[in-house]
C-alpha cells in the first residue's frame, strides 16, 4: 500500500473516532487495557456487532444487505483479538471494500498479510486496507506518538525492565503484535 494511501485510511479512522465522540482527548485519558472503544463506534454509526461460535477457523464475519451491516466476532478469541477483528471488519465496511456484501476472515488471513506485503490479488489488497484502518482506528497516531512522549520522559524508562511496545499495547488494549506491527508501520508515516 502507498503512503498516499496509508494516510487517507489513517484520516478516515480518525474522522470515525471523532465523529462518533471516541476518540480520547489524550494518551493520558485511556487508562491500560480500556483502549479505544471500538464495538460502540460500530454501534454508533448503526452497525450490530455480535458474538458468534464459528469455531477455530473464522475470527470474524461482515454482512452488508442495503444500507445494514452486522459485524460477527468469534467468541473463542481473546478479548484483543475480537476488538481487532471487529476494527478490521469497520474496515472493510467504511472502505467500501466489495465482496458481494459478505467478508468471512480467518487468522491465516489476518497474519498472512503482514507477512506477505507483496501480494498483487484484489482480495488481499483489500486485507491490507483493513488491517491499516484497524491499527489506525485502535493506536490512532497522534495517541501512540502521545504515548511514546509519555514513556520516555516519565521515571518508568529508569527500570532496567522498560519495554515500550508491551506497555504501549496495555493501555491501547492490543496485543504486543499488534503494537509491533503498528510502530514499525508508522516509520513511513510520520
Amino acid at each position: 500500500m502507498n503512503l498516499k494511501r496509508q494516510k487517507q485510511i489513517e484520516e478516515a479512522a480518525n474522522n470515525l473516532l471523532r465523529r462518533t465522540g471516541h476518540y480520547p482527548t489524550s494518551f493520558n485519558a485511556l487508562t491500560d487495557d480500556q483502549g479505544i472503544d471500538v464495538e460502540g463506534v460500530a454501534k454508533k454509526i448503526g452497525i450490530d456487532v455480535r458474538e458468534h461460535d464459528f469455531g477455530e477457523d473464522v475470527s470474524g464475519v461482515l454482512l452488508v444487505s442495503g444500507d445494514k451491516a452486522q459485524i460477527g466476532y468469534a467468541k473463542n478469541n481473546g478479548t484483543k483479538r475480537q476488538r481487532f477483528t471487529i476494527a478490521h471488519e469497520l474496515g472493510h465496511y467504511l472502505l467500501e471494500h466489495q465482496r458481494k456484501g459478505v467478508f468471512v476472515d480467518t487468522p491465516e488471513k489476518y497474519f498472512a498479510i503482514f507477512r506477505n506485503s507483496n501480494s498483487s490479488t484484489g482480495e488481499d489488497h483489500q486485507e491490507r486496507e483493513a488491517n491499516a484502518f484497524a491499527a489506525s482506528l485502535l493506536m490512532p497516531i497522534e495517541l501512540v506518538r502521545e504515548g511514546i512522549q509519555c514513556f520516555l520522559s516519565s521515571d518508568i524508562t529508569r527500570n532496567e525492565s522498560f519495554e515500550l511496545v508491551p506497555l504501549l499495547a496495555k493501555r491501547f488494549n492490543v496485543s504486543d503484535l499488534a503494537m509491533s506491527y503498528r510502530l514499525t508501520n508508522l516509520n513511513s508515516v510520520w
